[in-house]
């Protein structure tokens, strides 16, 4: 400390202010670049992954609606076979691989991991409109993979 006040009186006075000026213009631009523009960064970051959490909700909701009104309709039976031959079949056309099935009668229960959520509902939406099949229950969690989901369960019946 002391060899900074002897530092700071053998300046003169027009270097003093000059390193005054200086300083001041360093903490001044260490809070901008190191503290308000991360802050900064940091929010519009945030509001823009909230949009787009917004938008997927608001996506997945109007699905579901879509698919609970298929449900209530109660659409008939459309296509002969073996419930667990037209799902493996359709499963099939969308490229959706089933790691899991449980016939249980005239209903049945399928598991899937990481798929595509498009592919997903364009499956059920095919199982349901084209093939006739009531869509009882889906159970669906995140993945790791944006854009995938993990099929905890689908429980369909004729």
């Amino acid at each position: 400390m002391e060899n900074m006040r002897s530092w700071w009186q053998s300046l003169a006075i027009r270097e003093q202010q000059l390193v005054g000026f200086c300083a001041a213009i360093l903490v001044v631009g260490i809070f901008y670049w190191g503290i308000w523009t991360p802050i900064s960064n940091a929010q519009e970051t945030a509001e823009r992954n909230n949009s787009a959490a917004q938008q997927t909700l608001n996506y997945v909701k109007q699905t579901a609606n879509k698919i609970a009104g298929l449900k209530q309709a109660g659409a008939q039976a459309k296509v002969r076979g073996s419930l667990s031959s037209i799902v493996n079949q359709t499963a099939g056309l969308y490229k959706l691989e089933i790691t899991r099935m449980q016939p249980q009668g005239d209903k049945i229960q399928l598991w899937m991991d990481d798929v595509p959520f498009d592919a997903l509902l364009g499956y059920l939406h095919d199982l349901v409109e084209q093939k006739g099949l009531t869509l009882d229950s889906v159970d669906l969690t995140e993945s790791d993979v944006a854009g995938f989901v993990k099929v905890r369960r689908i429980q369909l019946s004729q």
